[in-house]
């Protein structure tokens, strides 16, 4: 009984991390035509606040089910949970990459996007119980990070040669992806820290876009000189939407319940899956050429999930 409880438990967490990837993983598809009519601010502003709309739209079509545990906390006693931790998921760390992303090559920034499971291990093992570092961790963060070298590396490698060292790698930008990073890393840790078991998945995901919502509204208004940069085509419109609507709402029922049931680390490698996903959607969509290196990436990025598997006692 406990094996097959087991089991059960393994195929649904990695169906859980399947499904992430697969929405982190698209989410560069939409977010590249969204923006050949919207500026960076209005993506991400947009992309919040459809979100936060569908999961509550979905909150009042179907009732979730409520542990008594969970029924005493209000939505106003943990809307501070909320707006903090929507701030570090969402506003702060987009912000951050918007700005970085004029400045530096895409492949630079999925290299750095690449250490939220660095960030996210340390601190799960310094503040979340039960959730102890090991060599097994460690191993799978360095096998997981390889991959992404390994599928973004070749190109680099190519653009740094053409390109001297400080053009390639200006610092600001470069600390500001690191910093965006960290975000990540801090929100995954706040929600399984400060929610936890104590809000179910669908009313925790709704909660903490409404706080990244709250915070990311003064950024479209103060920081965005246009919302519209081109005009506004069907395409950019329907990408918009859809990005809203997966990658900005469902997908985080499925990760606040990934993280409540196999800790933050776990989870945070979903960032991982999500690059080759996206290489693949390239070929598969855009006709990008196809290259070793992915296959190659692939494997090692499974290979790291594998290690990342925890097994929990009886």
């Amino acid at each position: 009984m406990n094996r097959s409880a087991s089991s059960s438990t393994f195929f649904i967490n990695y169906l859980l991390l399947l499904g992430i990837g697969l929405i982190w993983g698209s989410q560069y598809f939409f977010i590249k035509i969204a923006l050949g009519s919207f500026s960076n601010v209005m993506v991400m502003s947009g992309r919040v606040v459809i979100g936060a709309s569908v999961l509550t739209l979905l909150l009042n079509i179907r009732k979730e089910n409520v542990a008594p545990t969970q029924a005493q906390h209000s939505f106003l006693s943990l809307l501070p949970e909320f707006v903090l931790i929507g701030f570090f998921e969402a506003t702060l760390p987009c912000f951050l990459i918007a700005w970085a992303q004029q400045q530096v090559p895409s492949s630079v920034t999925a290299i750095l996007m690449g250490t939220v499971p660095l960030f996210a291990t340390i601190l799960e093992a310094l503040f979340v119980k039960d959730y102890p570092i090991s060599g097994k961790k460690i191993i799978a963060i360095i096998t997981g990070f390889f991959g992404v070298l390994v599928l973004i590396g070749p190109g680099l490698l190519a653009n740094q040669c053409s390109r001297s060292f400080a053009t390639m790698f200006p610092i600001a930008p470069v600390i500001a992806l690191l910093s965006a990073s960290l975000c990540f890393a801090i929100s995954v840790s706040l929600i399984k820290i400060r929610l936890g078991n104590r809000v179910a998945p669908l009313r925790s995901a709704q909660g903490i876009l409404i706080g990244a919502t709250i915070t990311a509204l003064p950024f479209l208004f103060f920081f965005s000189k246009t919302w519209v940069i081109h005009p506004i085509s069907h395409f950019s419109c329907l990408s918009l939407i859809l990005l809203g609507i997966f990658a900005g709402g469902i997908v985080y029922i499925f990760y606040v319940n990934l993280i409540n049931r196999a800790g933050p680390s776990f989870a945070s490698s979903a960032n991982y899956l999500a690059l080759p996903v996206g290489a693949f959607l390239g070929i598969i969509i855009a006709k990008e050429p196809f290259t070793p290196n992915v296959i190659a990436s692939f494997v090692f990025i499974l290979s790291a999930l594998w290690l990342l598997k925890e097994k929990k006692k009886a």
